[in-house]
């Protein structure tokens, strides 16, 4: 991974009790300069989030972002994100990556909680299941990736991760997420 390369890093914060969920948008250098912040938000159990995120991407009019990282594919509530709509807009390569065994029977529950389950369970199709490896400080990492071999995905998350858990970018945008979802309960 070439230190100039940049990475926008997305991740949320939400409540299910609250209408909106917060997402922010981290934009880092590989040698871990953090250069932009964004903050965004989409409908918890909505069908918004990739919509979210192009948004926010728009707003930092930038050209020199090489490569987008979400903290899951599946946000606010299975606020499923279109991975081919969100490639294919932004034309750079997307990683998902979930920090937790990703179990769980998702279609029966999306079937039986959402009116529109079909849209959510062809996204959740595009995903497909995330191959499993293991961070240098022994932390789990599944990842997903288009655009790139999901080993190659690998080798950035954990390049960018130098405490071993987390991406930088990851842990950064979903700490900012979390304060500014506090923000939002403090002002109800």
């Amino acid at each position: 991974m070439k230190p100039g390369l940049r990475v926008f890093a997305v991740a949320e914060s939400f409540r299910r009790d609250m209408p909106r969920s917060v997402y922010v948008g981290v934009v880092m250098r590989g040698d871990m300069v953090m250069e932009s912040v964004v903050v965004g938000s989409a409908t918890v159990g909505g069908l918004d989030s990739t919509d979210a995120i192009l948004s926010m991407y728009r707003s930092l009019g930038r050209a020199d972002i090489g490569l987008v990282m979400l903290d899951g594919c599946i946000l606010s509530w299975y606020n499923v994100v279109d991975v081919e709509r969100l490639r294919a807009e932004l034309g750079l390569p997307l990683i998902c990556l979930v920090f937790e065994d990703p179990v769980g029977r998702v279609e029966a529950a999306v079937r039986r909680l959402f009116p529109d389950a079909e849209e959510r369970l062809r996204r959740l199709a595009q995903i497909g299941e995330p191959k499993r490896y293991v961070l240098p400080g022994g932390a789990h990492v599944y990842v997903r990736a288009w655009g790139m071999e999901e080993g190659e995905a690998y080798r950035i998350a954990r390049r960018l991760a130098p405490n071993g858990k987390r991406p930088e970018p990851i842990r950064i945008a979903r700490m900012i997420a979390r304060a500014v979802l506090r923000a939002w309960e403090t002002s109800r």
